[in-house]
């Protein structure tokens, strides 16, 4: 299953790129996401890996905690790949989840895609339809990101 959607930002692309390269501004963008851990020893980049926390309000037994790791970073296309690698809590509906992030220059600023690109285990494919129908909260995250980018200082 894919899901995309787009939004203009008022920034250029390396200042769009430099923001969602830091995952720590994950939290400021991302509804579901209180925290971000580091969980990695390397440099941010390719192999980079990281951990969300939801928010306490959810009363998650595992705090809603998922595993990510930077799959695909090419500056000069101005795309980034961050692949789901955790199994457990929500993770565990799906066989694979990928978001694909794309930036490119727009008049004065950034058209910023993403795409979400995930394979259901079979025992959840009864949730693709409702997936489907709450494609527009990617929308929603991207523009709270957009809020979030525009307000950091160029």
């Amino acid at each position: 299953m894919q899901l995309s959607s787009h939004i203009w930002i008022d920034r250029t692309p390396q200042e769009v790129g430099a923001f969602l390269g830091d995952p720590q501004n994950v939290a400021k963008w991302d509804r579901g996401v209180a925290q971000v851990e580091e969980a990695s020893s390397r440099p941010r980049g390719v192999g980079f890996e990281f951990e969300t926390v939801a928010h306490d309000r959810l009363n998650l037994p595992d705090k809603g905690r998922m595993s990510y790791r930077i799959r695909e970073v090419d500056p000069e296309a101005g795309r980034c790949v961050v692949e789901l690698t955790s199994t457990t809590g929500n993770a565990r509906f799906f066989r694979s989840a990928a978001w694909h992030f794309q930036v490119q220059p727009e008049g004065t600023g950034s058209r910023l895609t993403c795409t979400a690109v995930f394979t259901l285990r079979a025992a959840y494919i009864f949730l693709a339809p409702l997936l489907y129908l709450k494609r527009n909260a990617i929308l929603l995250d991207l523009t709270l990101l957009k809020q979030a980018v525009e307000a950091h200082p160029a």
